[in-house]
């Protein structure tokens, strides 16, 4: 798939952005830089370990369309395409072996786009986005702040830190916490806010907190926190791989008290400092369109489908293409919210 094609994500029926400085004229190939954790040998062993146990597992060659991607591959089951904390999918170079043929692949990068054209032109055919900060645009740390002084995001936050200090005292930021007490509360966290959501806890399935045990184990993981006399604010478990920094779960302290200070916040702009500092290439948000991770980022990844679509969607988009919108089952209440009215 060339860069021009990137938008094409269900056949040949997608128009091209016209504007020169819109979407498709600024989406850069995403092989240009390394792939993503999610095609690492070692991280997907890890996988296969905890997700499928005592099965015979390896790490394949996939040629989808032009594009070549690595992924898991369990026996019985095949290329794992979808599974729990693999967030998405990055074409890579080429192996020695010859890769093996797959019709299609959801959630594949596409590329990177600047993030205010992302908000002005997102093809609904995406199934995400992940956000990211590009460092190399911002030789010194004050550069990005300033970014931030411009989104008039930079005083509130640090009105916030200030009478955060004045409450719980001096903070305390590790980039890499080993404390015993920091997985046990990220997993009880994260639960009592999947609770409060009403979805379902994700740390209720033991595999799930398996999984950052046999990271920890690896030395895969890192655990990031921001503290205040001892007591933990906020929590990001995430990783480092090829100078990028990502995560899967940021949660913090729901004492009532606190949840006026952004706790959150605070530990992000800690990390963002020493990933600067670290000489990282960039600090990825992972998917989700959050809205604050939009207003940190300065590129998003979209995220859609590599290879062909099935002819069931094929044929549906064309007739979008002819006939406008075209649902054979309109949902009650409405149609579904696009990604460009979550971002509002």
């Amino acid at each position: 798939m060339t860069v021009s094609a990137l938008l094409d994500l269900r056949g040949p029926d997608i128009e091209p952005a016209a504007d020169a400085n819109g979407f498709e004229s600024q989406l850069a190939d995403p092989r240009r830089s390394p792939p993503a954790l999610y095609s690492d040998p070692e991280f997907l062993d890890v996988i296969a370990r905890v997700y499928f146990p005592r099965r015979a597992s390896q790490v394949l060659d996939y040629a989808v369309g032009s594009e070549v991607f690595r992924l898991l591959t369990v026996a019985g089951h095949g290329p794992v395409v979808s599974q729990t904390f693999i967030d998405f999918h990055e074409p890579v170079a080429p192996g020695p072996l010859r890769p093996r043929p797959l019709a299609r692949l959801a959630f594949a990068s596409l590329g990177l786009v600047p993030v205010d054209s992302f908000r002005r032109q997102v093809p609904p055919q995406l199934h995400g986005g992940a956000p990211v900060i590009l460092w190399k645009d911002f030789p010194a740390w004050g550069d990005y702040l300033e970014l931030l002084r411009e989104r008039r995001a930079l005083a509130e936050d640090q009105r916030r830190r200030r009478r955060l200090v004045q409450h719980v005292g001096a903070l305390s930021f590790q980039a890499d916490d080993l404390e015993g007490d920091v997985l046990p509360t990220a997993f009880a966290w994260k639960s009592a806010r999947d609770r409060d959501a009403g979805r379902a806890e994700l740390f209720a399935d033991e595999a799930h907190r398996a999984f950052f045990h046999q990271l920890r184990r690896r030395g895969l993981l890192r655990a990031s926190t921001l503290r205040a006399g001892g007591q933990l604010l906020s929590i990001w478990l995430g990783a480092v791989h090829r100078e990028r920094w990502t995560g899967w779960v940021f949660t913090f302290n729901p004492e009532s008290a606190l949840a006026r200070y952004s706790l959150g916040r605070h530990l992000l702009y800690a990390m963002l400092e020493h990933s600067h500092a670290e000489g990282h290439r960039e600090f990825d948000f992972s998917i989700g369109l959050e809205p604050y991770k939009l207003g940190f980022a300065t590129h998003v990844r979209p995220l859609g489908l590599a290879g062909t679509a099935p002819w069931r969607d094929r044929l549906s988009a064309t007739a979008r293409r002819w006939l406008g919108p075209f649902h054979p089952h309109p949902p009650a209440g409405g149609g579904p919210r696009s990604i460009s009215q979550e971002l509002s």
